[in-house]
């Protein structure tokens, strides 16, 4: 499995930046997450997941929608000071890819293709509404995402795409409740410890 990160577009054509998680960033539903020492703080960002179904390279636009039948929410969780360091740079691994740096939802599958750019990814951070956002508001459709990343990647069945959404930013700390929703089912909680 291979995870593909895409930091959103705000609008301008994509991807803006697209860079690697390592499975073992990821951090499933109900397990906790424990802040890592390397950095003095870290910020997370409301995110989208959607799962490859199918095997393809070169995937046409007006069949992409084949390829993903499941979304999840997640939460990108990213090194504040080295990814401040690496900000003139490609976005920095250590920064973005560290154990743990993927809060991930349960996936739900998606009737139709048009729900995909349409749902909702909200963030409650200690009870209180952080964020929220779709694909359509970040300007981003998945299918035009999905033909222009198997230009480079071959996609594989269990790879996912992470596409940030434009949503505010939040500081995590001990003893914070994060829970992420995918048209207000709740899929995701993660207790930071």
């Amino acid at each position: 499995m291979k995870i593909i990160g895409i930091r959103n577009g705000n609008g301008r054509e994509l991807p803006q930046q697209v860079y690697l998680i390592a499975d073992s960033a990821v951090i499933k539903t109900n397990k906790p997450f424990f802040l890592p020492h390397f950095a003095q703080g870290f910020k997370a960002k409301a995110s989208i997941a959607l799962h490859i179904d199918r095997l393809g390279k070169h995937i046409a636009q007006r069949f992409a929608h084949r390829y993903c039948m499941a979304i999840a929410p997640a939460i990108k969780v990213t090194a504040q000071e080295i990814d401040y360091k690496q900000e003139n740079e490609q976005l920095s691994a250590l920064a973005n890819s560290f154990d743990g740096a993927l809060l991930l939802g349960d996936f739900i599958p998606v009737d139709s293709n048009n729900t995909i750019n349409d749902s909702t990814i909200s963030v409650k951070y200690n009870g209180e509404v952080k964020a929220g956002a779709s694909l359509t508001s970040t300007g981003v459709d998945f299918k035009q995402l999905i033909e222009h990343i198997s230009k480079y990647f071959t996609l594989k069945m269990g790879d996912v795409i992470l596409v940030e959404l434009n949503s505010d930013e939040f500081n995590i700390k001990i003893g914070d409740v994060i829970n992420a929703l995918c048209n207000q089912s709740q899929l995701l909680t993660i207790r930071v410890k």
